[in-house]
């Protein structure tokens, strides 16, 4: 079975804890360890688990981090992440993540817990969040792990491997009525045991470093035996830490379509650009010409709640027309002239408005001249398909937010000074005259 279109393997090596990822190899001669891209450090992890969305979590001394996964050659990980939990993350003998997101988390004096995953330095897990499953002996497994289907699967100290749904309460007595999975001792393939989102087990040979992999269990065939394992690489003794996720690293954009039929005009207003008075003191009649040429901008931006991590250096710029809002239709249209547009930046669009008009003011009076144009604000859904890190191909979706400014308006009215300001004005001329 082919790996899913976006899964990947992580590992970090017990080397200067140095990070990798890359495509799951597909047999011993694809060397894996050499191919992986440098990804970073994640200096002094002790444990490392990502949640079913891409997230990376890492145990590092009692705190534990939260982040994307990295993607930076020599980052320090730990630099970029947020701090979540603190003092008793090193407590904890084994964790690991539930495909619907919670956490469950075995304490070294045996406990079993699940909570939801932490976000909060400040919250203890273990006494605000947590709920505990099971007492007693859970710090006798060797190995605690999850299927894509979301059963618990374990290695008692025995070596034979069970599993079952997980318990929901101590009285549950999980470890003893767990079903056992075939009859293969699998105490020497506990460094690493983990499902691939296809459901394929994979285990790396305790002391041969040689990494294995088993078709997803049938009802058939609902075990995993030994005789049928598939070797696809070796050298994995190298790595402290192994899992599997997902490709959610932004690279470029393929292809990107706006959707007007779906876009929603949010605002009308008027926006006064300039206005200019024009006084005439003599008894004649005047003629002034009013010339301005005025710059507004408009800015946009493309929502980012896609789930994909954009890095420094990808490219976020792509080709596209230019929403408007089309004031005979009432409605958004899309500009045949292209731009360049920013995914991920604040986006400015430069429009200079340009009038001359000549200005008739009576005598003994006076005119303004208000130039205004309207402001429309408007949501447009959108349609991407995005290149990961490894060459995949993800659509997304989201909303384009951006402002347009049309129908340019010249208006003439009689000026008449408030009573405030004459008043004021006649004052300061008995002022003059003392």
């Amino acid at each position: 079975m082919e790996a899913a279109p976006d899964t990947v393997l992580f590992v970090v090596t017990k080397k200067e804890y140095t990070a990798g990822v890359g495509i799951p190899p597909c047999n011993e001669e694809d060397n894996y360890l050499y191919r992986a891209n440098p990804v970073g450090k994640l200096m002094n992890a002790t444990k490392m688990l990502f949640s079913p969305g891409g997230e990376l979590f890492v145990v590092r001394g009692g705190d534990v981090f939260r982040g994307h996964m990295p993607v930076t050659d020599g980052e320090e990980w730990f630099d970029v992440a947020k701090k979540v939990g603190k003092v008793d993350w090193g407590n904890f003998k084994f964790l690991c993540v539930h495909p619907e997101g919670d956490l469950y988390a075995v304490t070294n004096n045996g406990d079993f817990y699940k909570g939801p995953a932490p976000t909060n330095e400040n919250m203890p897990w273990l006494y605000h969040q947590a709920t505990k499953l099971g007492t007693g002996n859970w710090n006798s497994l060797r190995a605690l792990f999850f299927d894509p289907e979301g059963l618990l699967y374990a290695v008692r100290a025995d070596g034979k491997l069970i599993r079952g749904s997980p318990p929901t309460c101590p009285e549950d007595d999980w470890l003893n009525t767990a079903a056992q999975v075939g009859n293969d001792n699998w105490l020497r393939f506990t460094n690493f045991m983990a499902f691939s989102p296809e459901g394929e087990l994979w285990c790396v040979h305790n002391s041969t470093g040689r990494l294995f992999k088993w078709p997803p269990a049938t009802m058939s065939r609902p075990d995993f035996p030994h005789g049928e394992a598939v070797p696809v690489g070796q050298g994995f003794s190298a790595c402290c830490f192994m899992a599997f996720t997902t490709d959610k690293t932004f690279s470029s954009i393929e292809h990107f379509e706006f959707l007007p039929d779906s876009g929603k005009i949010v605002s009308l207003v008027t926006e006064v650009v300039t206005s200019q008075i024009y006084k005439n003191n003599s008894g004649n009649a005047l003629v002034h010409n009013f010339s301005l040429s005025k710059e507004v901008t408009a800015t946009s931006t493309f929502s980012q709640d896609h789930g994909l991590t954009v890095v420094p250096g990808a490219d976020a710029t792509f080709q596209a027309g230019i929403p408007f809002i089309d004031e005979a239709e009432g409605q958004i249209s899309i500009n045949s002239t292209t731009r360049t547009w920013n995914f991920t930046n604040l986006n400015e669009e430069k429009t200079t408005f340009s009038t001359s008009v000549n200005v008739i003011v009576p005598p003994h009076s006076s005119k303004r001249v208000v130039l205004s144009v309207t402001k429309g604000e408007m949501a447009v859904p959108y349609l991407a398909q995005i290149q990961t890190l490894f060459g995949y191909e993800v659509t997304i979706s989201g909303t384009f937010k951006g402002t347009t400014f049309y129908d340019l308006t010249t208006s003439q009215e009689d000026y008449k000074a408030s009573a405030l300001m004459s008043n004021l004005r006649a004052g300061l001329c008995m002022l003059n005259t003392v």
